[in-house]
């Protein structure tokens, strides 16, 4: 807060679950060869997991197994206020999984914006889910 001015609330789980549940555009971010990167990527979630569908590379490499951090947020730069939700967790390639979960989530509708086949699916298994809102402070 550059002129002290806003104030942070933190989200609770409730309310960071709604936000990851109504958008569907977010950021996967991975670590390869120690550096990380992230990715923007379309989603849904289920319960508390994100899953989406990727294509072979860098993205599914550094997901699958690995431990990874989601993220969406939301701004109003005329307000100065905001929003953002991060899942941290691990990913899991269910792409070729036999498990009942894994088959379910594959029939969930994600709609991939970027061009490809995108017929790797992943799953984030959150070990945790915070959020925090930047607004002016209440007049």
């Amino acid at each position: 807060m550059p002129d002290g001015s806003g104030i942070y609330q933190e989200l609770s789980n409730r309310e960071c679950l709604d936000l990851l549940g109504a958008h569907h555009f977010g950021r996967i971010a991975v670590v390869i060869d120690a550096q990380p990167i992230a990715f923007p990527v379309n989603y849904t979630l289920d319960g508390d997991a994100v899953v989406f569908r990727t294509d072979p590379g860098t993205k599914l490499n550094g997901a699958a197994m690995g431990r990874v951090a989601f993220e969406i947020d939301g701004s109003d730069e005329a307000t100065r206020s905001g929003w953002s939700v991060i899942v941290q967790g691990v990913g899991n390639d269910i792409t070729d999984t036999l498990d009942h979960r894994s088959a379910q989530l594959r029939l969930l509708e994600v709609q991939p914006w970027a061009p490809g086949e995108k017929a790797r699916w992943v799953e984030v298994l959150p070990q945790s889910i915070t959020g925090r809102r930047l607004g002016s402070p209440p007049a």
